[in-house]
């Protein structure tokens, strides 16, 4: 993800949100609580845990933060866009690349699909972890579903039983 893409999705959030994700760390990975308690350290907001915890899920749906450890949150790190790599070895070395190709062009070409890769494997990852839990909660209604129809058989042989007795 680059800068620009960062904000823009960043600007999408809620301001409770864009509050927690100016506390959560780039280098290490904090616990929920910690994150929590530097929010009330800096007096950043009065939230309660619950609506801080739905923040970090926020930021996390969106992808502008990982939770690397469960329960641990760090932001996702900012990477360099292809675009500036290639207009600014346009720009320093003009004459290069009229006569031959730069040595280091396959490689920087190669390290640029690799990224472009991990970012669409991470995107791939975050949208199964989604379909993911959106399967569990159907899984989760079908079951409730199916003891109260269960209840209801059982009602409804209890009464059939007691139609034919009498």
């Amino acid at each position: 993800m680059n800068a620009a893409k960062q904000q823009n999705m960043l600007a999408g959030q809620s301001s409770l949100a864009r509050k927690v994700f100016q506390v959560v760390p780039i280098q290490e990975r904090w616990s929920a609580h910690d994150i929590f308690n530097s929010l009330m350290v800096a007096e950043t907001t009065g939230a309660q845990f619950p609506a801080v915890r739905r923040g970090l899920g926020e930021l996390k749906d969106a992808g502008l933060i990982r939770e690397p450890v469960n329960g641990h949150f760090q932001r996702t790190t900012i990477t360099i866009t292809p675009q500036r790599e290639v207009s600014m070895s346009k720009e320093t070395k003009p004459a290069m690349a009229t006569t031959k190709k730069p040595e280091g062009s396959a490689l920087d070409t190669l390290a640029v699909l690799s990224g472009e890769v991990i970012s669409f494997a991470e995107e791939v990852g975050q949208r199964m972890k989604q379909l993911a839990a959106r399967i569990e909660e159907v899984a989760l209604s079908v079951e409730a579903e199916r003891e109260v129809n269960a209840e209801a058989l059982d009602k409804f042989k209890l009464l059939q039983s007691l139609l034919k007795g009498g």
